[in-house]
């Protein structure tokens, strides 16, 4: 007894004690760490019952309270909602290693682990946070009616042998069986049922209505066993790969995660370690398309409909090869007819669902791609020449990829054309350095970004800009539905792009955005219902802000003739911050982080007087939180009022700490100068740290930061709340402590200190942040298909049939007047540089007539 308590202590085990006894306390000593609903259902003491953290399960988060520093006053208090977990683990114990474990897979924060002693019954936990995590969508669609699974009888399992055991090759079990042995040992929910069940020897790998459970038993006696959970929505892809010749016996599945980790750097590994799973299945002992459609069902939707009517896209475009020896050895692939490629597979093999349609089609030097009204398949046929038996492939639905762009072939070396694609999973590798003395090798992006090459002469490069701009943008954050076939405009072949590039070319650095909007429809680049609403020239480069995305044109290389289309949809931005310009550095400069694992990061100067950056600003704010809900999050929202003595505020000054500023106050600031929030949203909290400041509105958290020695240049950094994944408040300590908050988002983590004497400062930010991440009903775009409310489209039911240019005030800075005064050795009818006094922007004006020097003049804008 002793000797276990001693190994509980030094190992920090956590020991369970009284959960109600522990939320009493907690009531008592912090009376705003839980919700007036939230109840603790689960509560731990580390270091076996005598150390000073804790851990709480409650009814709405994970909660974990940890004293820091010699005397533990300063406190950190970790939130995670239930809903940012997209996996977990426990560990029972086992003979020797006596100690259980908990994991815990969160989006933001990444992997929590928790170690408790031996008689805490981990079970328990693990039915607990499947009944709060598994929610909703969590489950996955049901796909019992749309796909046909074998039961998996004995007559499918076999025995395993010494090569399947040694190659860990699974075989189909009876799923019957196995539901009931998960239920008896109160593994399952009551309500959840298996729909395929594989084994190897002692492990299990399960496939539920709810989840993907993998069941790993280890040592020697097969005590220890660990259960990881995967929710469906963390699957972002998959691919199934057929038995190969005489050696490679086993067919393989694949599942591509979006599963929070910590980052990691070593060689030869991901930089995620839950990047992927492999599953080998053992030959002839599982139904491998049966598996590949089951899957299908779960992430794509249910297949309920009758045989396809053939894709009538492309078709009669016949397949004569390639015709160059180049674009053979380089792989490019060219369009084919993709009713031939339809009727092809839904039948040898069985890949589409019976109601999905291959729109499109392409085949390379042996592989082909499949552009379905679902998903993009990948059909690599592997071995010399293509002649193995072996073929992979990979399914990416359409809700996976984040962002996409075209490139045109260059001039010389370079003659084929390509398409980018940015997918929602981290599947970056850390590759080898070829010898001990080579610098570290660059990550390579392996599924994270996919680059496919096309023969310029065989593919038309703008019908794919066309196709993948109606399958991945969304119309009132929904995409196509994907039995609504893309319009037949989207077929139709390009002819004026060249006169395209001739006009922006001839362009200044500002362009107009109606210009813009009719030569992109002359070059039928942009949707019927889009609308251009800001376009900017940057040497040969340039941007262009429209209804459904942002739009990037980059013109490449010694000629230019090889250019690169770029969209990000609206929806897929997850963090915007906009900079003026200052005395140096003379232009602003927009910078957007979207949704994605690799290159998500899109940095561009604007002229300093050629843009607008407060309209921009709303512009982006309005189709990213605008349906988000604007009120308060406080229960009694006041003024604010500055605590600490005067040496309180000279430390937090000398430590950059913040302090306390006027709600009420800075929500009218920012309704006018600049006016950057939204009619509905107003300001929580608000600290000021020297110039810069921290603010936490109704649907963002702002971050100002001015810049440089005379703090001309301001950078507004907007992190929607929506996206915030987890946080930590810690109270102050002894010293010169401050309080201290982080918040974790899916990019960039917001860390803020606050000044010494403002402990109930960060109460109030723990209230606002548990409110908004735990209340808000609003989910993440793009994590699901949703439809939000409580917004207005940024196009009325007039606008959308008229297909008029759209300049809505909401996306214009509101009419400002201001007064200058006319310099000496300036004449009427010569152009003078002015300051915008609200934004700090320098504006071009032309001085008009009749005006004496030292007069004053109005500048309108």
């Amino acid at each position: 007894m002793v000797f276990s308590t001693a190994i509980a202590f030094m190992g920090d085990n956590a020991k369970q004690i009284d959960a109600q006894e522990y939320e009493q306390k907690m009531r008592e000593d912090h009376p705003q760490l839980l919700q007036h609903d939230e109840n603790i259902v689960f509560a731990f003491k580390g270091r076996g019952g005598k150390g000073r953290d804790s851990s709480m399960f409650t009814t709405k988060r994970l909660l974990i309270r940890d004293k820091r520093g010699m005397t533990g006053k300063r406190v950190r208090y970790v939130s995670v909602p239930y809903k940012s977990i997209r996996a977990f683990c426990v560990e029972t114990n086992g003979s020797l290693d006596t100690d259980q474990e908990l994991k815990i897979y969160a989006r933001g924060i990444g992997k929590l682990s928790m170690d408790f002693v031996n008689n805490v019954n981990v079970i328990a936990i693990h039915r607990f946070l499947s009944a709060v995590v598994i929610q909703g969508k969590g489950a996955g669609a049901d796909a019992a009616g749309g796909s046909f699974v074998h039961d998996g009888g004995v007559n499918m399992a076999g025995d395993t042998g010494f090569l399947d055991l040694m190659g860990s090759n699974y075989s189909q079990i009876d799923k019957h069986q196995m539901e009931e042995t998960l239920k008896r040992s109160s593994i399952l929910l009551d309500d959840e049922q298996v729909e395929l069940a594989f084994q190897c020897n002692r492990d299990s790998f399960i496939m539920t209505s709810k989840r993907i459970l993998k069941i790993d038993v280890q040592g020697i006696t097969g005590k220890k066993v660990e259960y990881l959970t995967i929710l469906w929505p963390a699957i972002k892809g998959f691919s199934v790969e057929t038995a190969g010749n005489i050696i490679d016996r086993d067919s393989e599945l694949t599942l591509f995660f979006n599963l929070p980790d910590i980052p990691s750097c070593a060689e030869g590994f991901p930089r995620n370690s839950r990047t992927r799973m492999k599953i080998d299945f053992r030959d002839g002992k599982a139904d491998l398309f049966a598996v590949q459609k089951y899957i299908a069902d779960k992430l794509i939707g249910v297949d309920t409909m009758p045989s396809s009517k053939y894709a009538n896209g492309m078709i009669g475009q016949y397949d004569h090869g390639s015709g160059s020896f180049l674009a053979w050895i380089g792989d490019d692939n060219r369009m084919i007819d993709a009713a031939d490629a339809d009727r092809k597979f839904h039948t040898d093999p069985p890949i589409l669902q019976n109601c999905e349609t291959v729109e499109m089609a392409f085949r390379g030097r042996r592989d082909m791609i499949l552009f379905t009204g679902k998903r993009l398949i990948f059909v690599d046929i592997q071995g010399f020449l293509g002649m193995g038996k072996k073929v992979e492939y990979l399914s990416v639905p359409w809700t996976t990829v984040s962002a996409f762009s075209v490139r045109s072939a260059g001039s010389w070396v370079d003659k084929d054309s390509e398409m980018c694609l940015w997918l929602d999973f981290d599947d970056v590798f850390n590759p080898r350095r070829n010898n001990e003395d080579d610098p570290p090798p660059p990550p390579i992006p392996r599924k994270s970004w996919v680059e496919l090459d096309f023969q310029k002469d065989r593919v038309d490069l703008m019908v794919i800009h066309r196709y993948l701009s109606e399958r991945c943008m969304r119309v009132n954050h929904h995409l196509k539905p994907c039995n609504v076939p893309v319009s037949p405009d989207t077929m139709r072949p390009s002819g004026a792009m060249e006169n395209l590039m001739n006009w922006i070319g001839n362009n200044a650095a500002a362009i107009d955005a109606k210009a813009v909007e009719a030569q992109f429809r002359e070059s039928n680049i942009i949707q019927p219902d889009e609308h251009v609403a800001f376009a900017f020239k940057t040497g040969r480069d340039s941007l262009y802000f429209t209804n459904k995305r942002i739009f990037l044109i980059d013109v490449q290389g010694f000629t230019g003739k090889r250019k690169e289309y770029m969209s990000i949809p609206l929806d897929m931005i997850r963090v915007w911050s906009l900079e003026s310009a200052g005395h140096f550095d003379r232009d602003m400069e927009l910078t957007v982080w979207f949704k994605g694992f690799w290159g998500n990061k899109v940095k561009q100067d604007l002229r300093n007087g050629k843009a607008d950056i407060v309209a921009i600003q709303k512009f982006i704010a309005h189709f990213v939180i605008g349906n988000a809900d604007g009120e308060t999050a406080l229960q009694q929202a006041a003024a604010a009022e500055s605590r600490g003595s005067s040496m309180d505020k000279l430390l937090s000054f000398l430590n950059n700490n913040a302090t306390i500023e006027d709600p009420a106050l800075m929500t009218e600031t920012l309704r006018t100068s600049p006016p950057i929030l939204q009619e509905d949203e107003s300001i929580d909290a608000a600290y000021k740290c020297g110039r810069d400041l921290f603010i936490i509105s109704t649907k963002r958290i702002i971050v100002i930061d001015r810049k440089g020695i005379t703090g001309k240049s301001t950078e507004w950094k907007s992190f929607p709340l929506m996206y915030n994944k987890a946080f930590w408040v810690e109270t102050e300590g002894h010293m010169l402590n401050g309080s201290e908050l982080k918040v974790y988002t899916d990019d960039d983590d917001i860390k803020q200190g606050l000044a010494k004497g403002q402990n109930d400062s960060i109460w109030t930010i723990h209230e606002l942040l548990s409110t908004k991440m735990l209340d808000e009903k609003h989910e993440e775009i793009g994590d699901s298909e949703i439809e939000l409310s409580g917004g207005s489209s940024f196009l009325s039911p007039d606008q959308q049939v008229t297909s008029a240019p759209i300049m809505a005030s909401v996306y214009q800075p509101q009419p400002f007047t201001f007064q200058v005064q006319l310099p000496a050795n300036v004449s009427p009818g010569m152009q003078l540089q002015v300051q915008h006094p609200q934004t700090g922007q320098m504006l071009l004006v032309i001085v008009p007539d009749g005006v004496p020097v030292g007069g004053l003049f109005n500048v309108s804008i």
